[in-house]
């Protein structure tokens, strides 16, 4: 029968207290210097939150998920054998060294157990949301600034944390989604960390109406988009039509210039194609459609 007093053992309070405290440190370092740097934005007038596009910012990412993840092995797997080597030279024999280890010995087994094999909902969050994010920073399925969509939500990747990835939607609502569920959902990355991001379009025509008119509906989309400020005038777009029974549909692909844009990109097309389309009497009939 196992001693309760082998676990009266200074080794082992610092065992689980490093394996807690060095995730807190590790944090709390990290969530300082992103105030310190939003605060530093803001000073010039910048806004806080910026794309992680470039390379600078993308090793900032990956250095600070590669230190989570070496803080967790060293403070699981490495720690306990420091410790065991630490208090092995005490001028006690090896029996008397050996039962002093056994405490120690037991909490580092069930600990791991608990963490891999029999682990709580938080923990299993903990570690599948770190290793996702570890994974990110090298794979990079999307980065913080994107727009991405995943389990049914779109919106701008405010951040890539452990247990949450936020999102702000065109709506300004602020979604918080597990991050170790991401492993099971598919990912959309709209403009794959690049500023500019592919707009596609629908425009229906009646399908009674001249060839000229068609020709005219479809210059009227080309003068829209490219007369837009949102436009990205590196990227050439383009019109495609199909044809059914009760309208021609028009297919319009451009790219906008910033991707948190396409809703006033769309907009200005759109208004510009209705308000042709309403004066050359270009629509489809509704209650035919």
């Amino acid at each position: 029968m196992v001693d309760p007093e082998i676990f009266l053992d200074w080794r082992i309070a610092i065992y689980i207290g490093g394996v807690v405290v060095l995730q807190i440190i590790c944090w709390i370092h990290f969530r300082r210097k992103k105030n310190k740097i939003a605060a530093a934005r803001e000073a010039h007038g910048l806004p806080s939150g910026i794309l992680l596009n470039n390379s600078v910012q993308l090793d900032e990412a990956r250095r600070e998920s590669l230190l989570y993840a070496i803080v967790l092995l060293f403070s699981v797997l490495l720690l306990p054998f420091i410790l065991v080597w630490l208090g092995g030279d005490d001028g006690a024999d090896k029996t008397s060294a050996t039962n002093e280890n056994t405490g120690l010995a037991i909490t580092f087994i069930v600990l791991l157990f608990w963490m891999f094999f029999n682990a709580t909902e938080v923990s299993k969050a903990y570690m599948g949301g770190l290793a996702f994010k570890t994974l990110a920073a090298f794979q990079v399925p999307f980065q913080v600034g994107d727009r991405a969509s995943f389990q049914g939500v779109e919106g701008k990747v405010l951040s890539i944390g452990t247990f949450f990835t936020t999102l702000q939607t065109q709506n300004d609502d602020k979604i918080s989604v597990p991050t170790a569920s991401l492993w099971q959902t598919p990912i959309i990355s709209v403009n794959g960390s690049s500023r500019s991001s592919l707009c596609v379009m629908n425009f229906y025509l009646s399908s009674r109406i001249e060839k000229d008119q068609r020709i005219g509906a479809e210059n009227k989309i080309w003068d829209a988009i490219q007369s837009s400020t949102y436009f990205e005038p590196t990227q050439p777009p383009q019109i495609y039509l199909h044809q059914e029974p009760d309208y021609i549909r028009l297919t319009a692909k451009a790219y906008v210039a910033s991707t948190y844009r396409e809703p006033q990109f769309t907009s200005d097309v759109t208004r510009s194609f209705l308000n042709y389309a309403n004066e050359e009497k270009l629509l489809p009939d509704i209650d035919k459609r």
